[in-house]
């Protein structure tokens, strides 16, 4: 099990909200927050879980998220500095993180009570949920960030993840972002969430497993005709197995349960490849790309064999040409891929992208 590397350790500075949420503030930033917008001590609408019998899995309910911000004009977004009713009052600001005001997870959800008439089990619906902004410039994106602050965000990962890990109840935790309308973006000022599970997904819970039987993740970093780009410490590789077209990851080539576990070394370079992945996408398909990604780091009681990596998968498989998730992969679980990874990691391996 690799230790935590303490030269990747990022220190925030807290604030806490009126209405009780906290913010932890990455890095450099100008001005004094104030929210004279928010009522202290709001009361918290909570979310719960029910039992999908069929699917044998559990499904939240998070009925008050229905009134979240939904797409406002840009010159009234709510993580510019200055805007009015914002989250983020600052002048200036290299990273924030901050609890969600809608989140779906809470971590002093309660117990619900049983559904009425049914006879179907329900629990809390117990976790976190955080949202982290990459820049107070609205226009920045992945592929635009500085390195240094691609390195930050690696970082504030690895802090958020660590931080959340600490409280009992929680189990894993995915920090994730979603780009582009199409993969549900409803702000487009560059950000990404993190949630925090007080259970084991389903999905998680399947690579998990996979995990503590053996299978070798890093052994993709060294099948040539996979890879895109390389690193002395990490590779960017299309899977051999992959669901949605044109599919990257990021994989570090020595066992890191966690991107705090990183070297400096390992960082940089993990950063390198958020940004060829992301103008990869882009010059490829001559636009920008919507795709969702995911960090996957190691739940609690794996640390010792679910390692830390990145997922990309993107919402396109042609420039105008969605990749819908439809009938065959909603109703059986069976994907259909119309590229072979083969051909897709070759076509990416291909695009010359301007540093």
């Amino acid at each position: 099990m690799a230790e935590e590397n303490k030269t990747n350790n990022v220190t925030p500075t807290t604030f806490r909200m009126p209405d009780g949420r906290s913010l932890y503030m990455y890095g450099g930033f100008t001005g004094e927050p104030a929210w004279p917008w928010l009522e202290p001590n709001q009361v918290h609408s909570y979310s719960h879980r029910r039992w999908h019998p069929m699917r044998r899995e559990w499904v939240v309910y998070s009925a008050h998220r229905q009134s979240r911000t939904y797409k406002p004009p840009a010159n009234d977004c709510p993580f510019c500095p200055g805007a009015e009713d914002g989250e983020l009052p600052f002048q200036d600001f290299s990273i924030a993180v901050f609890d969600n005001r809608f989140s779906s997870l809470q971590k002093d959800a309660p117990k619900p009570e049983p559904v009425p008439g049914l006879d179907l089990p329900v629990d809390a619906a117990t976790g976190n949920c955080e949202v982290i902004v990459y820049s107070s410039d609205h226009k920045a994106s992945m592929a635009s960030l500085p390195l240094e602050r691609r390195e930050l965000l690696v970082k504030v990962w690895g802090d958020r993840i660590r931080s959340l890990l600490e409280v009992p109840a929680m189990q894993v935790v995915m920090p994730f972002e979603n780009r582009g309308e199409e993969a549900g973006v409803t702000l487009h000022h560059p950000h990404g969430q993190i949630y925090g599970f007080g259970y084991l997904p389903p999905i998680i819970g399947a690579m998990a497993q996979s995990f503590r039987e053996g299978y070798d993740l890093s052994k993709l970093t060294k099948l040539e005709q996979y890879v895109v780009a390389d690193t002395p410490n990490a590779s960017l590789l299309v899977p051999p197995f992959t669901r949605f077209p044109y599919e990257l990851w990021i994989v570090p080539k020595q066992f890191r349960p966690s991107p705090a576990a990183l070297s400096t070394a390992e960082t940089t370079d993990v950063a390198n490849l958020l940004a060829r992945a992301a103008n990869t996408y882009d010059t490829f398909f001559g636009r920008v790309c919507p795709y969702v990604m995911l960090v996957y780091s190691a739940p609690k009681g794996f640390e010792d064999v679910f390692p830390f990596h990145i997922q990309f998968q993107p919402l396109l498989r042609a420039p105008n040409k969605m990749k819908f998730i439809a009938g065959c992969e909603l109703g059986a679980g069976s994907f259909l891929v119309d590229i072979l990874p083969e051909t897709a990691a070759q076509n990416l391996r291909n695009v010359e992208v301007r540093s």
